[in-house]
């Protein structure tokens, strides 16, 4: 059950975070739609390398892939500046 509420809560944030970034907000370059974008594409990274991992099950290459994935992850999400 608590899944479920869990995939609620952030679908219930996706649909309603479709507002205008307040400019006083700490960190509002989360709630504007490009991040949004961009945070879409890497779940969508994880996915795929997740799909590698089922592939290909050994260890030091799920180690691998994991933290090349979160290196790639981190970089994208840092990259852009922000837009107002």
């Amino acid at each position: 059950m608590w899944l479920v509420q869990v995939i609620w809560g952030v679908l219930r944030t996706e649909w309603t975070s479709s507002a205008k970034p307040d400019p006083r907000h700490g960190s509002r370059r989360r709630l504007c739609k490009s991040y949004r974008q961009r945070r879409q594409q890497v779940k969508n990274f994880w996915v795929v390398a997740g799909v590698l991992v089922l592939i290909e099950p050994a260890l030091p290459f799920a180690v691998f892939v994991s933290l090349f994935t979160t290196f790639v992850s981190f970089m994208y999400l840092d990259e852009a500046e922000e837009s107002s």
